[in-house]
């Protein structure tokens, strides 16, 4: 079951007063008659798990992946979408509709996520159906505060149900408070989530996934050794939550090898549901597809698609620095980029009669291997977190910490599944700004396109140098404010008790 892209109940906040001539409509899902089963509390959940990745506004909806990876050196980003195009070439505004989607995805997720927490923990349900759902509510809830910190910065804490119109209008926390909340959300978590799901439940989180989050969540904030001690429970168990690397790099994105043992927090797609790509708020939910655009997004015209991304010669570049032992290309360039080498074939076509010499496209999470994109539906899953990004965290906080040896074995087998000449011996000698050069370089070659890289550089503090070196459009544009998205400006117009963060 493919629970994350269930078109899950849409249910509604509060009751009628009291009155003698009161009635309860029967077309309306009411507090009162809603939260009884177990059933009425997984569909809520499955509401919640359906805001991340629903289109427009979800952080990891069809569309978001060219907004997170289209504003760094490695993506261009096509002109016809305006909200788009300002955030690739860093002229966002408060009035950005993308971004002021992002920021209400993630509190419609909240608000969702909240009333789970609140009704669930009255409910009189079996305990420990009711304990894992509740979690996984505190998980989904811990993300969506991850996403808004990690793009807006200082925003409102909201962890309970509005009862009052003053409930809403909430001022802001400090970065770090918000910072707390993902930490509290997720270890609470982490305490009643298995280890795994059945084959039945593939794509629900799970206590690795929660702690993995949680690594993250420490490494965002330079917290190396709360990184270190989270982490290292994973990969020193990670037979227990049946992790590990897919042997070979390109069946992640193949279509035929999903929910295997690298996806630590898989988004699950597929062919099945209605016909609509948007839903506007007169459409029946029904209607929505659970299917994903993003193949179509970024395919070339040639093959029915909507060209909006384009990868950069920066990135093949970086790809082609170092070939495999054998001399070969990196088997995870083949996987990401299509571009004119000797064989190359693209939706069924030989690359040099169909694109120019100098032309790049995307690979990864493509139906490439089809003759076009067909209706645009496609099912390819996308990774939340893999467990290579595990290791090379781990990696870095070791780094961090000047463990550098104890970063050297993780490190391998991310150059090892890439087929690259065994290092071993010569990272043991590695300096910490040695091995923080390999960690950069093989992340980026390792997450390209998964909406991880710019994040990375802005920790790193190399955003604007990279963006600046590269000369790419855009890049005379950059100044540091645009590290982070600007409130939006209907929450500022709306809120009396919000304020805009610095430098907006």
């Amino acid at each position: 079951m493919k629970i994350i892209y269930l078109l899950a109940l849409l249910f509604v906040l509060g009751s009628c007063t009291d009155s003698f001539l009161e009635k309860e409509d029967p077309t309306k899902i009411t507090t009162s008659v809603f939260w009884q089963t177990e059933d009425d509390l997984s569909s809520a959940v499955a509401s919640v798990y359906n805001e991340i990745i629903r289109d427009g506004l979800g952080h990891y909806n069809p569309r978001a992946w060219f907004i997170h990876a289209g504003r760094t050196e490695n993506f261009s980003v096509r002109n016809d979408i305006q909200d788009a195009y300002q955030i690739g070439m860093y002229l966002n505004s408060t009035s950005n509709g993308y971004t002021a989607n992002f920021y209400k995805g993630a509190y419609t997720g909240i608000f969702r996520a909240n009333q789970v927490i609140q009704y669930g923990e009255s409910m009189s349900i079996n305990e420990d159906v009711k304990n894992t759902l509740i979690a996984e509510a505190r998980f989904l809830r811990g993300l969506n505060y991850f996403f808004l910190v990690s793009d807006f910065g200082a925003v409102p804490i909201t962890t309970a149900v509005a009862e009052t119109s003053d409930d809403y209008y909430i001022g802001k926390s400090s970065e770090e408070q918000v910072w707390n909340q993902v930490i509290e959300d997720l270890k609470a978590a982490e305490k009643y989530l298995p280890d795994q799901w059945d084959s039945e439940n593939k794509g629900r989180c799970t206590r690795g996934a929660a702690l993995a989050y949680l690594g993250r969540a420490y490494l965002y904030q330079g917290d190396y050794d709360s990184t270190i001690v989270v982490l290292k429970e994973i990969v020193d168990n990670e037979n227990n939550f049946g992790y590990g690397l897919q042997a070979n790099y390109a069946e992640l994105f193949d279509g035929q090898h999903e929910n295997g043992p690298e996806g630590v927090f898989e988004l699950q797609f597929s062919r099945e549901g209605g016909a609509n790509i948007w839903l506007s708020a007169s459409d029946d939910p029904s209607t929505l597809t659970r299917s994903t655009f993003a193949g179509e997004w970024h395919a070339p015209g040639e093959v029915g698609g909507w060209f909006e991304m384009k990868p950069t010669k920066v990135l093949l570049d970086s790809f082609l620095e170092e070939p495999t032992s054998d001399g070969e290309y990196d088997p995870r360039a083949l996987a990401t980029l299509a571009w004119d080498y000797p064989g190359c074939i693209f939706y069924q076509r030989e690359f040099s009669s169909t694109w120019g010499h100098e032309e790049i496209w995307l690979r990864k999470n493509q139906n490439w291997w089809d003759a076009d994109e067909g209706d645009w539906k496609s099912e390819l899953d996308e990774y939340g977190m893999r467990y290579a990004d595990v290791l090379l965290m781990l990696a870095e906080a070791y780094t961090m910490k000047g463990q550098v040896t104890m970063a050297v074995p993780l490190v391998h087998r991310i150059r090892a599944r890439a087929k690259l000449t065994d290092k071993q011996n010569e990272m043991m000698a590695y300096s910490q700004e040695q091995m923080m050069s390999e960690i950069r370089h093989q992340r980026n070659l390792e997450f390209a396109r998964e909406g991880l890289h710019f994040y990375d550089l802005r920790r790193w503090g190399l955003l604007e140098q990279t963006i600046k070196e590269s000369k790419q459009a855009g890049y005379q544009n950059y100044t540091s404010k645009n590290e982070y998205y600007p409130i939006p400006e209907d929450e500022l117009n709306n809120n009396p008790n919000m304020t805009q963060n610095n430098p907006w």
